[in-house]
């Protein structure tokens, strides 16, 4: 084999070589962070809400405050079943008039944890929601289809401890109108708080 042969293979064994360094050192640096920030096996979040609610079938809307609580439990590094609950109250309403939206709704959510510092996630939650009002000691209530798609940011700061930054859905709600007709509100979900991570994967 002649000098210029040689050479040629040693350049080829010396990139090789680098490639091959620079995969060990990546999939060391990755599963050194998978070891430091273990996956939850259970999430615990309380958070305040906001909700901008509009009526259907008119120009107006309503804005609601109130409060939401979730239950996620991980199936996989990636995947969690979520249970979430929520009670926002009507604010600007005429005296005497008093009415609260709940929702409860159920379905996966997908967390991005490749991400060193921040864990972005998505879900889409279906179930359904109650509205309440009271007006003069008459009380009236209606239950109906609720639905909400978006995601959030979770920033840890303690192995059992994290802060939703924010959590932004589309609130999709089906409440019939006064006179029985059916109808479908679009509204906005805003949401932050905490989150209490449990045991690990």
């Amino acid at each position: 084999m002649n000098k210029k042969c040689l050479r040629v293979l040693g350049r080829r064994a010396g990139w090789f070589g680098a490639v091959l360094w620079l995969v060990c050192v990546l999939a060391g640096t990755t599963r050194a962070q998978q070891a430091a920030g273990s996956t939850p096996l259970l999430e615990v979040s309380g958070t305040y809400s906001y909700v901008r609610a509009n009526a259907a079938n008119s120009g107006g809307g309503f804005n609601l405050n109130g409060g939401s609580g979730s239950l996620a439990y991980s199936v996989s590094d990636r995947f969690s079943i979520v249970a979430d609950g929520g009670a926002y109250r009507f604010s600007g309403l005429p005296p005497g008039l008093d009415s609260t939206m709940y929702t409860y709704l159920f379905g996966p959510r997908y967390s991005f944890r490749q991400f060193g510092r921040v864990t972005p996630f998505a879900q889409a939650l279906f179930g359904g929601g109650r509205l309440n009002a009271s007006s003069g000691g008459v009380n009236a209530g209606e239950n109906g289809f609720a639905m909400a798609v978006g995601g959030g940011i979770d920033v840890p700061f303690h192995r059992h401890l994290a802060l939703r930054l924010i959590q932004a859905e589309y609130l999709l709600t089906r409440f019939d109108l006064v006179t029985g007709a059916s109808a479908t509100q679009n509204n906005v979900r805003i949401s932050a708080g905490l989150v209490f991570r449990f045991g690990g994967r």
